[in-house]
């Protein structure tokens, strides 16, 4: 069953307002009230992506990123806030990324509070860089291709507005005040920019933005969700019927690796010369979690990096501690 096939019979052709839509629709499927928080025992470090030229790649992550550039050269740049690098980009792809592959759905950079979500929006705005603005109820979203065509997802996570599913007449969420919307709703924009500082700059990245989930295509998703769950992560839907899971890393927003094969299943990784996904960096709270991690998934590679896997699709992980 092919993702929009599988929308359409459930929640009808206004979802398609949405790159990310299911992700927060199976969520709301798996359980009507969000789980106890407990504490967060992984993060993200940089993701690395392949792009066919790194001029236009820092002008697309400082102009509509709000990044600053931390170092460049002609075959690499490091993008983030003052202290992180969130993003480096290799001058390493020749042609655009790929539709039908396997490979990266999605990086998502998640702003720290509701003012820098504002900024996040205002500067794709100010720009008039096309984008899709979406209300997941879990989280509020803004979605955007960036010049080689790989997706990039702004959000602010919100799982605290979450209150249950409604399936009566369609897949719809209600949240905690009784508001009802679909699972991937028109984001009230202005609503949103209420929340801009007093300045109605909307400035630069924070250093409280972060890398807060990856968007797989998977070639399998069952092998895919069974070996990021050896990397310590915790399952938190997992549905073949519709070839998606996802898994989370604790704390209430659960949505950190995803994987879906609406592309199609066993479909091979993208062409190694197209715009992608390189690598990304999984950082774990303790060495403890890392050692168990490690165990877990078995063959892997040490460098002065860290420790790199290789995921049944193909692609590249790198793992360290804090």
């Amino acid at each position: 069953m092919q993702r929009r096939t599988f929308l359409t019979g459930l929640a009808g052709a206004s979802i398609f307002t949405a790159m990310d839509g299911f992700s927060t629709l199976v969520n709301a499927l798996a359980a009507t009230q969000l789980q106890p928080a407990s504490e967060r025992f992984a993060t993200f470090g940089a993701v690395h992506l392949n792009v066919t030229s790194v001029e236009r790649a820092i002008g697309f992550w400082t102009r509509i990123g709000g990044m600053k550039v931390r170092s460049s050269g002609p075959e690499r740049a490091e993008l983030g806030s003052e202290r992180h690098t969130l993003v480096v980009v290799h001058r390493s792809a020749r042609i655009p990324y790929q539709e039908g592959f396997s490979g990266l759905y999605h990086v998502a950079v998640h702003a720290r509070d509701a003012a820098e979500f504002a900024q996040m929006l205002q500067r794709v705005l100010d720009n008039k860089y096309p984008c899709s603005p979406i209300d997941h109820t879990m989280s509020q979203s803004v979605y955007m291709q960036d010049p080689d065509g790989i997706t990039i997802e702004f959000t602010l996570e919100t799982p605290e507005r979450f209150k249950r599913v409604i399936t009566t007449g369609g897949l719809r969420m209600e949240d905690v005040d009784g508001t009802v919307r679909h699972a991937s709703a028109p984001l009230d924009v202005q609503a949103v920019l209420r929340h801009l500082p007093a300045t109605g700059s909307a400035g630069t990245l924070s250093d409280g933005a972060y890398i807060g989930h990856i968007h797989l295509y998977a070639n399998n998703v069952e092998r895919s969700d069974a070996f990021y769950k050896r990397l310590g992560f915790q399952q938190f839907n997992f549905l073949p019927e519709y070839r998606y899971a996802d898994v989370g890393a604790g704390g209430p927003y659960q949505h950190r690796v995803a994987m879906n094969s609406w592309h199609g299943v066993n479909k091979p990784l993208a062409p190694a010369d197209s715009a992608g996904l390189r690598h990304f960096h999984i950082v774990y709270a303790t060495k403890a979690k890392l050692e168990e991690a490690l165990r877990n998934v078995g063959v892997h590679e040490t460098t002065a990096e860290g420790h790199w896997v290789q995921d049944p699709t193909g692609n590249r992980v790198l793992l360290s501690h804090a």
